[in-house]
């Protein structure tokens, strides 16, 4: 019997590695981690049970990618790929990814209990509406923790006026669960006042923010008499209680930017629309002084310093003769006349029997027609003359002012116009008399 020829160390280990290294290209194992080490850029560790270890090692280019990392004395389940290297005939796990034993079962129960609480309606009850302008928010956090220093922090930038009112409990551990449902019982008292309440924590793993999706909290949330804003961990960490508040916010200084208003931002949406309100006041303002001026025009001439003040009585009295009633009662009396007269030449038999009753019953009501019209054109020419009276310049000399007048006639309406020196003529009810300005 011939036997087979015999390799190289090599080629046997190249060859095991071409037919290993595919079988196990993707496995996961679940072990102790001991004897954690960093050489240079590469992190390396063994993973041990009782009875057998492995060789592991995580590469440079896939540390940024672990969630977890591996440390002395912790069980962990890992992931990743059998790696024989031959030069060294050494067997290594390439580690892809890490987490701590017993996650995955943290996982089922919490999706265990996710679906529990949605089924008793939780979840998918109305969202109650934040306030606008709250006067008053309670806070629940660990008092020295980050998350309250960022809500702390956040809320005196945007709304230094508003009141918090702060209740301590522990963000994770034994007592967490029992201090926040003591403090969440007690901020939600109307007594204290509280518009809104924060619940905030830092980041953490997923062991950490487990008192957060604990029922009775949930419930508690749930039921809360004010509006709820759940700030429990970073962007990525997502709890029960999360689900359950009124508003959730990624971190803690988000959730105190959801319950405060910016007051830089409301000064300056107040300004721009006092501006606003100013222009439209102006306009209307405009408008309104346009409508006087035209109403003021409509039977007088708008007074103009610059036209004398003669010449403006002059112009406004022929304007009244001119719309005295008497010139349209004239204007009347002419054509009744001239109707009359043509009556008279048609004679009885051209009008015919049947226009008589028609002509006296004209002649009946032509005469008070014509009284009501004299006495509405006799209230409008007294009207039009107090006005008249009301712009007669010497009206207030009678009251004891004095009309300084230039050299050619004008008012003069600014002393700062007048030179030192300047002659004016002042006139009094009585007469008028020169004066020299010093």
């Amino acid at each position: 019997m011939n036997e087979p020829a015999p390799v190289s160390v090599k080629r046997l280990l190249e060859q095991v590695k071409t037919r290993l290294e595919p079988l196990f290209s993707a496995v996961c194992v679940v072990g102790e981690v001991s004897n954690f080490r960093s050489s240079g850029k590469h992190w390396y560790f063994t993973l041990k049970e009782e009875g057998a270890a492995l060789s592991c090692a995580v590469w440079a280019s896939q540390q940024r990618f672990l969630q977890h990392r591996p440390a002395d004395g912790q069980r962990v389940v890992l992931k990743g790929s059998l790696n024989l290297y031959v030069a060294g005939g050494t067997l290594t796990l390439a580690v892809t990814h890490c987490e701590p034993a017993g996650v995955g079962d943290l996982q089922a129960r919490l999706r265990q209990l996710e679906a529990e609480l949605r089924a008793q309606g939780l979840f998918d009850r109305p969202k109650r509406l934040l306030p606008r302008f709250p006067r008053r928010l309670g806070v629940v956090a660990a008092l020295g923790g980050a998350a309250l220093r960022d809500v702390l922090e956040v809320t005196t930038r945007r709304a230094p006026g508003i009141d918090l009112l702060i209740a301590p409990a522990a963000a994770q551990g034994e007592r967490c669960v029992a201090e926040t449902l003591l403090a969440i019982q007690e901020l939600q008292d109307p007594h204290w006042g509280c518009e809104a309440l924060l619940l905030v924590r830092g980041g953490g793993s997923l062991e950490d923010l487990w008192a957060f999706n604990d029922p009775e909290l949930v419930r508690a949330v749930a039921d809360c008499r004010i509006p709820v804003i759940s700030g429990v961990g970073h962007e990525i960490d997502t709890t029960l209680v999360d689900l359950a508040a009124d508003r959730r916010a990624a971190t803690p200084s988000q959730a105190a930017e959801l319950a405060t208003p910016d007051s830089s931002a409301l000064g300056a949406d107040l300004l721009r629309r006092m501006e606003a309100l100013t222009a439209k006041t102006l306009w209307r303002l405009r408008g309104l002084e346009t409508t006087l001026n035209l109403l003021v025009d409509h039977g007088l001439n708008r007074a103009d310093p610059m036209v004398p003040l003669s010449a403006r009585l002059g112009s406004l009295s022929q304007r009244l003769a001119l719309a005295h009633p008497s010139r349209k009662l004239d204007g009347a009396a002419a054509r009744l006349a001239l109707l009359r007269q043509r009556v008279a030449q048609a004679g009885p038999a051209a009008a015919g029997e049947l226009d008589l009753p028609r002509v006296l019953d004209a002649r009946r009501r032509l005469g008070p027609a014509t009284l009501q019209a004299l006495q509405r054109r006799d209230q409008h020419l007294a009207v039009l003359a107090e006005r008249l009276h009301g712009l007669d310049p010497t009206g207030p000399l009678h009251r004891g002012f004095v009309l300084a007048l230039a050299k050619d006639g004008r008012p003069v309406t600014s002393a700062a116009a007048q030179p030192p020196g300047a002659v004016l003529r002042l006139r009094w009810n009585d007469g008028e008399r020169n004066a020299a300005l010093d």
